[in-house]
């Protein structure tokens, strides 16, 4: 089967051909645990976990490594201000270390909400001396400088293909810049090890070649990916924003090490747009997973909204978006549901070949640049189709979870289970009372009872035969 992803180093979509057949060496750009994330983060996480699934499924053994950032990130990509984990750790009154652990814990509570499958997730603080290594490796191969009282820092100028994956090149980057760089040589220059400042000691600092500090940010997706992939592998993915300093600085400190390219393919994945623009720590911070959970939704539902969209193309978000999204993923629970039932009571045989036309039928779509939207509407399309069985198609929703990670199978089983549970008698009266207040047309009356209903846990739904009440799922 043919494998297509967008390169942004070639900008267009390329076939993919995995350095070793069978196999896919796959590094994401993971989170800065300093703080909750918020699901603008959370897409992307998705999106990685979706190139995943996609090539187990073509039947790819897939090494996929998510970093951790707990110490050296800037709260500037320009390598200004305060460490962020210094600043988390100074909000809270904790230890930098206690800070870490926090939100690892947190984001991987998120990722299991959300059924991603877990990647290997280093911390840069157990790769220190891999990343000293690479700074010594690059100082030998002349690529570096010392700006005292600063750091470490890399010469761009010495780097030819500086900027390439973003579409520049050093000498458009530097027209017209009249500032003061604060020492470094070039404005896109960067820093490899940062000292410690001498009137405070920081909780992560380590011994080096040039003195007690402690790595830049950028150095530590280098020393991992390589000591965890090894020095050339498929593919690196992150958000876009990571394009024009990140991921550009990573190449260039790791190409004159290893060689070119280090990365056969970059996918960047486009952002989710709040109200007022790209969600971010400052603009969107209690819109973490958490956040929506309380209000009612289930993950799954934030899931699904994703996927209508393609990861290359921003998508807004909104409540009316993911009420539409809940909508949707809950009338596609209900028919699985539907399903499930229709063959515990007629059980049938599995039709194989329809099977495997319908599953290259999707996976073909999927493969082909992750084009999830279309493959939401195939399976609309298979839910409607006569001529498929309830056997088959139960098992094709079975590929169809391991290839989205939508659990429609699980929330389809656990609506039958708790469509089984009998409501006590004060939620049946209740019920009872909201229709005919229906009948008299209070529709004041009819509302107080479905919140109080609601309220304790229970679902009233309308339907042609009359009311039934379904216990909410957790």
């Amino acid at each position: 089967m043919t494998i297509k992803l967008y390169n942004t180093m070639s900008r267009k979509i390329e076939e993919f051909k995995p350095l070793i057949p069978n196999q896919v060496s796959f590094y994401s750009c993971g989170p800065t645990v300093y703080w909750n994330q918020h699901l603008g983060n959370m897409r992307t996480f998705i999106s990685n976990d979706i190139i995943k699934r996609m090539f187990i499924e073509n039947g790819f053994k897939v090494n996929h490594v998510m970093n951790y950032t707990d110490v050296g990130h800037l709260t500037s990509d320009a390598d200004e201000g305060e460490d962020k984990m210094e600043k988390g750790a100074a909000r809270e009154n904790k230890s930098v270390w206690e800070v870490a652990q926090t939100y690892i814990d947190s984001v991987e509570s998120d990722m299991k909400d959300l059924n991603l499958i877990k990647p290997i997730t280093p911390r840069a603080t157990d790769y220190i001396d891999e990343q000293i290594d690479l700074v010594k490796k690059l100082e030998d191969l002349g690529y570096t400088y010392i700006i005292p009282g600063k750091g470490v820092y890399y010469d761009t100028s010495k780097f030819a293909d500086y900027g390439l994956l973003g579409g520049q090149n050093l000498s458009e980057l530097r027209s017209g810049i009249r500032i003061d760089n604060d020492g470094k040589k070039n404005p896109t220059d960067f820093m490899l090890w940062a000292f410690s400042p001498k009137d405070k000691k920081r909780e992560m600092e380590w011994d080096s070649p040039w003195g007690v500090g402690f790595p830049g940010w950028h150095i530590e997706c280098s020393a991992m990916s390589m000591k965890l992939l090894g020095n050339h592998f498929d593919i690196h993915t992150g958000g876009q924003e990571h394009i024009k300093v990140h991921h550009s600085d990573e190449i260039a400190q790791s190409e004159p090490i290893v060689g070119k390219p280090w990365v056969n393919y970059w996918v960047h994945f486009a952002w989710l747009m709040a109200k007022d623009g790209k969600m971010s720590k400052s603009a969107g911070d209690s819109l973490t997973v958490p956040y929506i959970k309380n209000k009612g939704y289930d993950p799954m539902e934030f899931r699904y909204l994703m996927l209508l969209g393609h990861y290359r193309q921003p998508v807004d978000f909104s409540w009316v978006s993911l009420d539409a999204a809940a909508n949707g993923y809950k009338n596609i629970v209900r028919k699985v549901a539907d399903l499930i039932d229709s063959q515990n009571q007629n059980p049938e045989k599995e039709n194989s070949k329809i099977y495997e036309e319908w599953n290259k039928k999707i996976l073909d779509i999927v493969s082909d640049n992750i084009k999830t939207a279309e493959s939401l509407v195939q399976v609309q399309e298979l839910l409607k189709a006569d001529d498929i069985n309830s056997a088959t198609k139960l098992k094709l929703f079975e590929f169809i979870d391991r290839l989205l990670g939508l659990q429609f199978i699980n929330r389809a089983q656990k609506l039958l289970d708790l469509e089984s549970v009998e409501a006590p008698e004060n939620i049946k009266k209740m019920a009872l009372e909201r229709v005919a207040a229906k009948a008299e047309k209070d529709w004041v009356r009819a509302d107080e009872l479905r919140d109080k209903i609601d309220a304790a846990g229970w679902n009233v739904i309308d339907t042609k035969d009359g009311i039934k009440i379904i216990k909410k799922m957790a």
